[in-house]
């Protein structure tokens, strides 16, 4: 994989993450549980990016998902 697939992949968990985060349908608690979930799944492909290319990210690729930082906004 290649840095614009790592890329690719970041941006649309980024967008999954904002489609939780502004759900009118969903409460503060189902938001929280999705973007935890998502995050641990971001954590999860991280480390197996790490494996398939060395020049791989991981902190990059994390903060550029910006699952963490919507969940620490939700509180």
């Amino acid at each position: 994989m290649t840095k614009k697939h790592f890329e690719a992949i970041a941006e649309d968990i980024n967008k999954r993450a904002v489609v939780i985060i502004h759900s009118e349908e969903s409460t503060d608690k189902e938001k929280y549980y999705g973007l935890f979930t998502l995050n641990h799944l971001v954590y999860d492909l991280g480390s197996s990016f790490a494996k398939f290319n060395d020049k791989f990210d991981y902190d990059k690729f994390i903060k550029a998902c910006g699952v963490q930082t919507l969940l620490i906004e939700l509180g």
